[in-house]
């Protein structure tokens, strides 16, 4: 596509979305999961909340009672889509996402892999570059986003960058084919067709997978293949996975932004139908019928997208689907969870994670952690 094409595109895009949405700015600095936070937030309840009510400290008698309100009210279940878009309208999105975090912290496995990762992310880089125990036994899928064909270069979703470190850490892995611009279901049959070649080496089975490559890991594991075909999978590492699909996708399908997917259609030859299958509507119907099988240890890394920290490219995302509460902009937070997974809060971040600086480091990092819980597992 040439450059004036690109451009009337996004001006198309800029002038439906009247400018980029601003937000309050209150600067927080504090400390959230042991990690440091330095940024700004989009409402006073959010900047007390994090600087002081997080830390322990109850300086406010009023608004404490409302925090402790929503704590109580959340005590037995987790917060859903419904409960964090509720708070936020009470509250603020950035409250929303420090609140949804904090509740993950209080979950044993998750503050496991949290403690883990920020150990392998605080060592010396000689010695977070040592191949880790026992790398001959396994192997890494890695399952690419959508349109990484075009663009993955400047999205990371071509994991070019971290099959460079995975080549370094001397770890087998293969990139899988699947459709750049295709549907969930197309991108599955690929991913299986994949899982059950490499089951004959008898190697145990990683699959690493980001974005839209999500929901396409999710169906294969959950429905496509029988849990006799997964024996030789061990892990799934789901990098803001758009697991139950991305309300952008639906919104675009609406009058007046419509006319700029149909330019997009025309310009990138793109199929409607298989963008419809990342949808909302659709994703969230397609994920009730899956089931992961139950020896799969899931790992999901989830930015914590504060509206002071948001990337270039989800700048002008973010408030397009703010009213379903805290997103990482192209996804509800919430939605980006496997069910029976660990997550990992991903401080700084939001769903571009090669936006992130320390992405490399973070990379590696992350890759030790997988080994290192397959590692206790073998123990137990």
């Amino acid at each position: 596509m040439g450059g004036l094409q690109r451009v009337c595109l996004l001006a198309v895009l800029l002038f439906l979305q009247y400018g980029c949405a601003s937000y309050d700015k209150y600067p927080v600095d504090a400390k959230l999961l042991e990690e440091p936070v330095k940024t700004t937030v989009d409402s006073a309840a959010a900047q007390y909340y994090l600087n002081h009510y997080l830390q322990g400290e109850r300086l406010d008698a009023k608004l404490d009672l409302r925090i402790d309100g929503v704590y109580q009210h959340y005590s037995a279940a987790f917060p859903d889509r419904a409960a964090l878009v509720q708070i936020s309208k009470e509250f603020s999105n950035d409250f929303a996402a420090l609140f949804l975090a904090d509740r993950l912290w209080q979950d044993q496995q998750n503050r496991e892999v949290q403690t883990v990762f920020r150990h392998y992310l605080s060592m010396p880089e000689e010695q977070l570059y040592v191949p880790p125990p026992s790398v001959e036994d396994y192997v890494i899928l890695l399952v690419p986003g959508w349109n990484y064909a075009n663009n993955g270069h400047v999205t990371g979703s071509d994991f070019a960058a971290p099959r460079r470190l995975l080549d370094r850490l001397e770890i087998e892995n293969y990139l899988l084919l699947v459709p750049s611009n295709g549907s969930v279901l197309q991108s599955a049959s690929v991913i299986a067709e994949s899982i059950l070649e490499h089951s004959e080496t008898g190697k145990k089975i990683i699959i690493i997978g980001a974005s839209a490559a999500g929901p396409a890991i999710h169906y294969t594991l959950g429905k496509l293949l029988d849990h006799d075909h997964l024996v030789d999978v061990v892990a799934w590492v789901n990098l803001g996975g758009i697991l139950q699909g991305s309300p952008l996708v639906d919104y675009f399908q609406e009058w007046p932004q419509k006319m700029v997917l149909n330019i997009a259609l025309a310009l990138y030859g793109w199929d409607n139908q298989e963008i419809m299958s990342m949808s909302a509507v659709q994703s969230r119907e397609r994920v009730k019928s899956l089931e992961l099988p139950a020896g799969i240890v899931v790992i999901n890394y989830m930015g914590l997208s504060l509206t002071g920290s948001l990337s270039s490219l989800s700048t002008y995302k973010y408030p397009l689907i703010a009213d379903q509460g805290p997103n990482d902009g192209l996804t509800p937070l919430v939605d980006i969870i496997a069910p029976g997974g660990m997550t990992l809060v991903a401080i700084g971040s939001d769903h571009y994670f090669a936006e992130d600086p320390e992405i490399n480091l973070k990379t590696i990092a992350m890759v030790k952690t997988v080994f290192e819980l397959m590692r206790r597992r073998q123990v137990e």
